[in-house]
């Protein structure tokens, strides 16, 4: 028989565990802990995220208005500065120094604490919601590409350009807007002051009024019953008109307006022709990609038109399309870019020197463009006379009328 002594299994334990002691106290219960659910964030649609991100950059930049000469002079002496050999933390710390404006010094170090943080600058300025797609996609391609100077400069010289053009179209735009105030002035004192007289004495001269004269004496009345409230809320329906045409959906139908107007509508086109080809000509030429370049185009324009039809031509681009089938496939090119225009854009892709020949539309354009500006009050002066001749002559005829009939009556 096998010796159990050695047997490990059979050997008793040299120390025991002693066994636990019965107490007749009830076992604490632990207390559940209930988790509750945390609530799932339902992903914001890319549609509505856009149209919220548009939204926070359009209240942003409502800090900024009336800071587009600033915006100018920051962008010049940066390309001065940068050009001289400054750094470009010495060149926004100088800008800084010599800014007058409480807000922008704060926009300034808004750009110079994002730069110390290791951000870049294209980056910076787009967080400040000041400076156009344009501008920050030019600085973007000369900072990645080490030409942040050279690029800064040619910026400051195409903004100066942009500048002087819409300096000759305000000039232009002086004499008609002279013209249409001093009209708005004449309706506004007769119906006042001399058609209320002068409808007494047509009522008195006892004779079948013409249609003309009715609505001379209905206009009257008017004026004389409410002139002092319609004039202020005819100036502030102006002034809402011009806002809504601005920043709201009704810039179509302003759009619309200016640019089927004889004189204002030429010299809106070319300005915005020149535009096409100084902006897509200036970011190919600093080395931005074209599909990205027409997309910088598609956010800088402001034309209701013509964004669509740089949209598009942007979706077409993108699928592989050359400039070629692209006009071919949208109808409105013809409408929107004249056929040599086109001619030359196909010509320019083609021999690969499309930014070349872009520079060159713009240049030529905004020549056109200069001289339409200089020209523009000969050809709206005939137009406005016009008008001016058909108001007065109007109320002229509705007054004459009824008192040459009483004068022949008398000689009869």
């Amino acid at each position: 028989m096998p010796d159990t002594t050695t047997d490990p299994a059979a050997r008793p334990a040299a120390n025991p565990a002693p066994a636990p002691e019965q107490t007749n106290s009830a076992p604490v219960p632990v207390p559940e802990t209930k988790t509750e659910p945390v609530p799932q964030v339902k992903p914001v649609p890319p549609r509505f995220a856009a149209q919220r991100k548009e939204l926070q950059k359009f209240l942003s930049s409502l800090n900024h208005l009336g800071m587009g000469r600033q915006r100018m002079m920051f962008i010049q002496s940066m390309a001065m500065m940068l050009t001289a050999g400054l750094s470009l933390v010495d060149a926004l710390r100088t800008q800084s120094l010599e800014a007058k404006s409480k807000a922008v010094k704060g926009l300034i170090q808004g750009i110079i604490s994002a730069v110390e943080s290791g951000s870049p600058l294209w980056k910076a300025m787009d967080d400040q919601s000041l400076f156009s797609p344009y501008e920050i996609a030019l600085v973007r391609i000369g900072e990645e590409g080490g030409n942040l100077a050279r690029n800064m400069e040619y910026l400051a010289e195409q903004q100066e350009k942009d500048r002087a053009l819409k300096a000759k179209v305000k000039m232009a735009m002086i004499y008609p807007s002279i013209v249409l105030v001093l009209v708005f002035v004449l309706i506004m004192g007769l119906g006042l002051f001399v058609l209320p007289n002068l409808v007494q004495v047509l009522y008195s001269l006892h004779v079948e009024l013409p249609l003309a004269t009715r609505i001379v004496i209905g206009l009257s009345q008017f004026f004389e019953a409410h002139g002092a409230v319609f004039a202020p809320l005819l100036g502030a329906g102006l002034v809402l008109m011009l806002l809504l045409g601005k920043y709201t959906r009704f810039r179509v139908v302003s759009q619309w307006i200016v640019f089927h107007t004889p004189g204002i509508g030429s010299l809106a086109r070319e300005a915005t022709i020149a535009q096409f080809g100084v902006i897509l000509g200036g970011l190919l030429r600093a080395g931005v990609p074209l599909v990205e370049a027409l997309s910088s185009l598609v956010e800088v324009t402001h034309i209701v038109s013509y964004k669509n039809f740089y949209r598009q031509m942007l979706e077409h681009v993108n699928a592989g399309d050359s400039f070629s089938k692209s006009f071919a496939a949208l109808p409105e090119s013809n409408r929107l870019l004249p056929v040599s225009v086109q001619q030359l854009i196909v010509t320019g892709e083609r021999s690969g020197a499309l930014a070349d020949v872009l520079m060159k539309i713009a240049d030529m354009y905004d020549k056109k463009a200069s001289e339409t500006a200089e020209k523009l009050p000969v050809i709206l002066e005939p137009l406005l006379l016009i008008i001016i001749a058909c108001i007065v002559g109007g109320i002229a005829f509705a007054i004459i009328v009824p008192i040459y009939k009483v004068v022949g009556n008398i000689g009869r």
